[in-house]
C-alpha cells in the first residue's frame, strides 16, 4: 500500500497540486486508516515509515504516541470515513483553489466544459486545520454524497472517492477549473 500512496503522492507533487510537507493522503484499512506521517513530504515517501496507520477514533489507538506522529489533518479524514463510504483522500493545497476559497463565498461554480459536469459546485467548506469546526463541516458536506470534492478557505481541497485515482482526478479538476475562472474573471476587470 505504501507504494500506491507514495506514488499519488509524486503525482500530486508534479502537478504542483502540494509543496512542501503541505497536504495528505490516506486510505482506509480494515482497523482504521493509513496516513502520511507528519512532516513528510508527499512527493518523496521513501517506504512504510513514512506511513501511520492509526484508528478511526482517538481511543481506537492503545498508543498516543503513534496518532501523534500522523498528519495533522488526521482527525478530518477519520471524520470523512466515519461519515460517508469513501475509500480514499486526497487533502492538497491546489494554489488556485485556495485562491478561489478566499474570493468566493460559499461555492465555486466552474466555467469549463468539464468542470461543472464532473464537479457540479466545488463548496467552500471553513475552519482552521486541526479544529472541530473543520472536521464537522468536511464531514457533514461529504456526508451528503453529493460532492467529490471541497475547499476549505485558505487552506485547500479535500477529495473522496474509491480509490486514490479517483481523488487525485476531483484534486486535478477542482484545480483546472479554479484556474480557468481565475483568469476568466481577471480578465473581465
Amino acid at each position: 500500500m505504501w507504494r500506491e500512496i507514495a506514488y499519488w503522492g509524486k503525482k500530486l507533487d508534479d502537478a504542483g497540486l502540494v509543496s512542501s510537507r503541505f497536504g495528505n493522503i490516506s486510505v482506509r484499512t480494515k482497523n482504521g486508516l493509513l496516513i502520511k506521517r507528519s512532516g513528510v513530504m508527499l512527493g518523496n515517501i521513501q517506504g512504510p515509515e513514512d506511513l501511520v496507520e492509526v484508528g478511526l477514533h482517538p481511543s481506537d489507538d492503545e498508543d498516543d504516541s503513534i496518532e501523534s506522529l500522523a498528519s495533522t489533518e488526521t482527525p478530518s479524514h477519520c471524520a470523512i470515513y466515519l461519515s460517508t463510504n469513501a475509500r480514499a483522500i486526497i487533502h492538497a493545497h491546489p494554489r488556485f483553489g485556495i485562491i478561489e476559497s478566499l474570493l468566493q463565498k460559499d461555492e465555486v461554480k466552474p466555467l469549463d466544459s468539464e468542470g461543472l459536469p464532473f464537479l457540479g459546485t466545488i463548496p467552500i467548506i471553513d475552519g482552521e486545520t486541526g479544529s472541530q469546526l473543520l472536521y464537522d463541516n468536511v464531514s457533514r458536506l461529504f456526508s451528503t454524497g453529493k460532492y467529490k470534492g471541497a475547499l476549505n478557505r485558505g487552506h485547500g481541497s479535500f477529495a473522496i472517492g474509491g480509490d486514490l485515482a479517483d481523488c487525485f482526478n476531483t484534486t486535478a479538476m477542482i484545480e483546472h477549473s479554479c484556474f480557468v475562472k481565475y483568469h476568466v474573471d481577471l480578465a473581465k476587470k
